[in-house]
């Protein structure tokens, strides 16, 4: 009897060490897919100042190359030049322009790509050049935020009228004031904000919960008629 205890004692631990190992790989995993994202997002702000430094340098050689086509009449090539060069405008929309970097870049790209899949986009955004806010924890929740938001209403079987996202940011009462509100038809389910299964906006939802805490910010989750919203607020003061 005593065995049979044992043995059962022994089973007992050796099962919750494998569900400890199993949600640690799946943690790891999550991690990973966190980083490689971060990394993009660190390629897509050099990528679009680095277009926009340049375009800004050459702003007068456009326009004399331009004025010299219109001068001779070779209208043909004015036409293509000017595709060409709205062609490269048009790989990233400045759809707003808070003068905060980060901010500018993360956003900007996140709504280019929703714009591309045809939703229709709301978004005011003011933000100080500095925040007491470190640059990846700004990634991973402006990130995740708007990840999840165009992955909902991307999935929405309604017409690309009716499919948005709205994005509101402002300084308020000492605070950074985030606000993204996205199409939803259905409540969504208990599991997208557990990690007990994989889901990739489950634990993107948990990851902006992660960095929001690390500020002692607040973070309010609600869906009603339809939509989905998301309010986080993060204090404007640097931390101590």
């Amino acid at each position: 009897m005593t065995d049979w205890i044992g043995l059962t004692v022994v089973l007992i631990i050796l099962l919750s060490a494998g569900i400890v190992i199993v949600r640690q790989k799946k943690s790891i995993d999550f991690y990973k897919i966190q980083e490689k994202e971060l990394d993009q997002y660190s390629v897509e702000v050099e990528t679009i100042y680095r277009q926009m430094r340049g375009i800004r340098h050459d702003y007068r050689n456009h326009l004399q190359v331009m004025h010299t086509l219109m001068n001779d009449h070779r209208l043909d090539e004015l036409d293509a030049y000017i595709k060409q060069l709205t062609n490269e405008l048009n790989q990233v929309d400045t759809i707003i322009q808070t003068g905060n970097t980060m901010i500018d870049a993360i956003v900007n790209t996140k709504l280019t790509a929703a714009k591309q899949k045809g939703i229709s986009l709301y978004a005011t955004a003011i933000a100080p050049n500095e925040l007491g806010v470190e640059h990846v924890d700004l990634a991973i929740i402006l990130g995740n935020l708007l990840t999840n938001a165009i992955e909902a209403t991307e999935k929405e079987s309604s017409s690309s009228d009716e499919r948005f996202i709205r994005l509101y940011i402002a300084p308020m009462k000492n605070t950074l004031y985030i606000n993204v509100t996205n199409t939803m038809t259905e409540n969504p389910k208990p599991s997208l904000f557990s990690l007990k299964s994989i889901n990739r906006r489950g634990y993107g939802l948990y990851r902006i919960d992660q960095a929001v805490e690390r500020y002692q910010g607040m973070v309010n989750r609600k869906w009603e008629d339809g939509v989905f919203a998301t309010e986080v607020t993060l204090p404007l003061k640097n931390r101590s």
